[in-house]
Parts: structure tokens; C-alpha cells; sequence
């Protein structure tokens, strides 16, 4: 049976340029599995895996023709064909996605909790982001939580392993945490783990924000206190500080290191919603690239994978309660809405109380 694939392409080199287009899928052959995208979360994560799809592999995951690209997203499918031993079609999943209708893998590693895909391709490529988690225990959410996953688990998972970094490091014997991009997903789930352990490391977390978004950010009552970026010079104290930078604004780390010197003790690059100004860090000798994949697997390591994953859920469906108090779903589903959103959001242009989720 032959079917036509849609997806959103992006340009990888000019990622402001988008195109949806259609492409036949053949049949599957032995050990090969087709999943049919149900649905899946756009977030401001997308646009760093875009940004830089080149540094971290991120274009790899499912190749398009040059000079295109197909930026990876999470959410849910379910198996449309089978001729892989144990994965049975009609199944629901959870996972890591191209923006299409459909994806097809060489499945193999089946348990009762999860299946990979092995394709040559992703052989090289972090394992966590390989991993298609099965129906049953795993996907067995709580009432209303469903379409919440998509959107936080793989931001907080990022914040759950900052924060696990910050501690290792004791805070880079930091008084300050500061955080920019304090209006995004991950940078909320950072500060929402650092305030529930704030009396372990009594710091002072520091969120930095447009002028458009500091309401907003204040609302969520997560940070010890809220700058507006044109009032960073002003406002950010000047004491010792690990900075955590969501933003990827080159022009802003150099600011604060120049306006900090030797009081900034540690630059956290972690994403780049801000893409326009990156890469102007090479200045900062504290700056170092922070990928969350090494951290989660060290902590699965030390834990066991039980034992983690009943640590991370526990701490993910709490970051939820509270985040779906001030995230308002809304859903696309047509692969234009999709393209503008995706546009404006790459622009910086969306409410970051938001969370937008598509369904085919």
C-alpha cells in the first residue's frame, strides 16, 4: 500500500523559510513500523532544535532533500503498519516526530515499555530522542494531562537536568540564578524546581524577560524577582551569578559578563528562542554549552531506570498542576496554521502563555 506523506519543511540555512510539501511513502518492509502522527506540541525548543539542527545533529533525525530540513517535535502516534515482531498495529506511542502526517522507522529493542527506532541513521544519535515509549504504565497520564506532555516533558526534562547540574556544581558557589527567556516553558520549569527546593540552596532566582512578558512572568510567582531586559544594567545585583541562558542572545551574555566580570561565574547556554544575536559568546571564557540528553542519561544511570523515571513523572505531573493554571491549549489542524505559527514563533512573536498543539 503506497500513502502520501505531508510535512512541513524547513530551510536549514534560513530558517524563517518554510514550505509544506507531499511525498509518496511506500509499504513497510520486514522489521519496519509506520506511525501515523496523531498529534504533537510546538514550542519555543523547536526553534533551537532548528537553530542549531547543524552543532547537535538535530537536521539527522529524518533527512530531507538539501537545502531542506524536517525540524523534530513530541507528542503522539499510532501504529498504522507493522512488520516488526511484537509491535502491534492500533497501538498509541509517545515520542520524537517529524512535523509530517507520517513517520516510518526500523524498529527493534521492543520491551513492554518502549521500542527504537535502529535505522542506520539514527545509530549516532542520542538515544533518549530514539526511544518510542508504548501504551500502557507510561502513557497511563492522569485525567486533563495528556495534552500537557508533549508541550512540557521534554522542556522540563531539560529544566529537571539543569537543575541537577546546578546542584552537582554547587551553584558555581553562586548567590544568584539568572535566568533568561523567563517567560518560555523551560526556563519556568527551571525556576518552578529551583523554588521547591530553594531551602537546600537558599538562592536568589532572577528571571530576565521583554517588556511584553514581565506581567506575565510575575504572575507565575516562580522567581525571587523579574527584570525587564532594557533594565538589566539597573536592576541585575551585582554578586556572584551562574547565568542559565534560554535566550541564545549573544549581545545580552556579553552585556551581563562585561557589566559582572568576575561576579559572572558560570554562562549555562541551553537554547536559543532569541537566535538572531547567537554565537557572539566566544568572548565569555565562563560560557559553556549545556545538552540536556548527557545529563538525563547520567541520572538514569545512577538511579536505575525504574527508579528515575518514578522521580522525573512524580516531578513532571507536579510542574503540570501548576503550569496548566496559566497555560491555555490551543489547537491547529491544518499544516498552514501550523507553518504560521511556527513563523511567528521562530520570529518571537507568540503569547508564552500559549501552548500549542496540533493534531492531524
Amino acid at each position: 500500500m503506497q500513502m502520501i506523506n505531508k510535512s512541513l519543511y524547513t530551510e536549514k540555512k534560513a530558517i524563517l523559510n518554510t514550505s509544506i510539501k507531499e511525498e509518496e511513502m511506500t509499504s513497510t518492509a520486514d522489521g519496519e513500523v509506520i506511525l501515523k502522527v496523531d498529534k504533537y506540541a510546538l514550542t519555543s525548543n523547536n526553534v533551537t532544535y532548528a537553530v542549531i539542527g547543524y552543532q547537535v545533529k538535530y537536521w539527522d533525525f529524518f533527512p530531507a532533500p538539501e537545502p531542506w530540513g524536517k525540524v523534530p517535535v513530541w507528542g503522539f502516534a499510532t501504529v498504522e503498519e507493522s512488520k516488526c515482531e511484537g509491535v502491534e498495529v492500533g497501538e498509541k506511542v509517545y515520542g520524537y516526530f517529524p512535523m509530517s502526517q507520517y513517520l516510518k522507522i526500523k524498529a527493534g529493542k521492543v520491551n513492554q515499555f518502549s521500542f527504537m527506532d535502529i535505522s542506520e541513521h539514527r545509530q549516532a544519535l542520542a538515544p533518549i530522542y530514539n526511544t518510542y515509549s508504548r501504551e500502557g504504565e507510561i502513557l497511563n497520564f492522569p485525567e486533563g494531562v495528556e495534552d500537557f506532555i508533549p508541550i512540557t516533558k521534554p522542556l522540563f526534562m531539560t529544566s529537571f537536568s539543569i537543575c541537577e547540574f546546578l546542584h552537582l556544581e554547587d551553584f558555581f558557589t553562586s548567590e544568584n540564578v539568572i535566568i533568561t527567556s523567563a517567560s518560555s516553558k523551560t526556563s519556568l520549569g527551571l525556576a518552578y524546581t529551583l523554588k521547591n527546593i530553594q531551602k537546600d540552596h537558599n538562592k536568589n532566582v532572577i528571571g530576565l524577560t521583554s517588556t511584553r512578558n514581565v506581567e506575565f512572568v510575575k504572575e507565575t510567582g516562580l522567581y525571587n524577582q523579574v527584570i525587564d531586559y532594557k533594565d538589566v544594567a539597573a536592576e541585575v545585583p551585582s554578586k556572584d551569578s551562574v547565568m542559565v541562558d534560554m535566550a541564545g542572545n549573544g549581545k545580552l551574555n556579553l552585556a551581563l559578563y562585561e557589566q559582572l566580570g568576575e561576579r559572572l561565574k558560570h554562562l549555562c547556554k541551553v537554547g536559543l528562542t532569541d537566535w538572531s544575536s547567537a554565537n557572539m559568546e566566544s568572548k565569555i571564557p565562563v560560557a559553556r554549552f549545556f545538552f540536556a540528553p548527557t545529563y538525563a542519561q547520567g541520572f538514569f544511570k545512577k538511579h536505575g531506570p525504574a527508579k528515575g523515571n518514578e522521580i522525573t513523572t512524580k516531578a513532571l505531573y507536579s510542574f503540570i498542576e501548576t503550569a496548566s493554571k496559566w497555560i491555555d491549549l490551543e489547537y491547529l489542524s491544518t499544516f498552514e496554521d501550523l507553518q504560521s505559527t511556527f513563523t511567528a514563533m521562530i520570529s518571537g512573536k507568540v503569547d508564552p502563555s500559549k501552548g500549542y498543539i496540533i493534531k492531524s
